[in-house]
């Protein structure tokens, strides 16, 4: 008998900026980081003879947890562990999706049978492909302990299939999450599902303020561009308020000179600035510049701005979503924005998000922290 612990990735940036991630190649986030900590401490002492991971950036940054404690083994990688692929879903947010394909929505999440999306995986597929891997995998190690490191929703639909019940029924295991299944004879077994014990306080389900709830998640919120000068009203709110916040009043605030720039970024790309709705009401915005900071491949992020009344539903990550999805595709391997030096709100949130502090310059309105995040795609091991 084959044993496997089959291992859900860390948290990573399609769960923090609610984009549906399946073969798209993302990274993990802080919290992510945190949590293949929690998970090498879990493997401290459990025997593995062979370690196999997705071929995916989150997944293998997750297995470096299991070579911690024990570094003889080799990390070997398979497409066939991968997430389903999502197709023409890649990369947009789940706000949009629901909004715009409601039941192919409902069918990902409730009756993926019925689900059928450009470019995507069908479940049928899905399913039989990890089930094979797993049990080619057993061929090769009989009698030997397996971890492998896969996908949220890969995981689920080989749970729903094994245990004979509707993926809907299943939930979603919290990310590093541990799944128990044997292999004997040509057969796979579930012995456990999903179990998260190891991460108490640095669950992905808890930070995010949401209960294990499979059937869609909360606040996910869609993006319009913010068209000027009809929303001047709306862009000078938003600015004049993170102004105040930064600085406590409105000294050395020009909104003119800064319609005038948002206006021509918005002519040269709508994506550049952008409005954050939920439902259909606007909660945030963030606003790009795509030339400051282009030689040293970096994107600038002029304005990021939630609605005082939203806040703390976690709209301000898909802002920053949105500006890491932008800029990568430019081939821009690093965000920068400024905030001020007494604006500690806002730092803690910038921090939390994986920016540091990596300058200080003089602003207008005062000493202003230069904020840097890194978002070329890349392995991520644990020290």
């Amino acid at each position: 008998m084959t044993k496997f612990y089959l291992i859900r990735h860390a948290e990573a940036e399609g769960n923090l900026y609610r984009r549906p991630h399946g073969h798209y190649d993302s990274n993990i986030t802080l919290l992510g980081r945190r949590q293949v900590a929690a998970l090498a401490e879990r493997f401290r002492d459990v025997p593995v003879d062979a370690l196999w991971s997705s071929d995916l950036i989150r997944t293998r940054s997750t297995a470096s947890a299991i070579v911690k404690y024990h570094p003889n083994l080799t990390m070997h990688t398979s497409a066939a562990l991968r997430e389903v692929d999502v197709g023409c879903w890649e990369d947009r947010t789940w706000g949009e999706i629901a909004r715009t394909d409601p039941e192919q929505y409902r069918s990902f999440n409730q009756d993926p049978a019925d689900w059928r999306v450009p470019g995507g995986e069908p479940y049928t597929h899905l399913v039989e492909r990890l089930k094979n891997a797993l049990l080619e995998l057993a061929g090769t190690y009989p009698g030997k302990t397996v971890a492998v490191v896969s996908h949220a929703y890969a995981i689920r639909a080989l749970a729903a299939f094994l245990m004979k019940k509707p993926f809907g029924d299943i939930p979603f295991g919290d990310n590093t999450a541990v799944t128990t299944v044997t292999a004997e004879n040509g057969a796979l077994t579930l012995e456990s599902y999903a179990d998260g014990s190891h991460l108490g306080s640095l669950s992905t389900f808890a930070h995010q303020g949401l209960a294990d709830d499979h059937r869609g998640k909360k606040a996910d919120g869609w993006f319009a561009p913010l068209v000027l000068p009809e929303e001047t009203n709306y862009y000078c709110h938003a600015y004049s308020d993170t102004w105040m916040a930064s600085h406590g009043d409105l000294t050395g605030y020009a909104p003119v000179v800064y319609l005038r720039a948002a206006a021509r970024r918005s002519e040269q790309d709508p994506q550049c600035l952008v409005k954050l709705l939920y439902g259909q009401e606007p909660v945030g915005v963030v606003e790009l510049d795509p030339e400051r900071g282009a030689k040293e491949k970096a994107g600038w992020i002029s304005l990021v701005w939630v609605d005082p009344v939203w806040r703390g539903r976690r709209f301000g990550a898909q802002l920053i979503g949105h500006a890491v999805s932008r800029f990568r595709h430019m081939g821009r391997d690093k965000l920068w924005l400024h905030v001020s030096r007494t604006n500690g709100a806002a730092i803690r949130f910038y921090e939390a998000m994986g920016f540091q502090r990596a300058g200080i310059s003089q602003g207008v309105g005062g000493p202003l922290y230069l904020m840097e995040m890194d978002i070329e795609p890349r392995v991520w091991c644990l020290p």
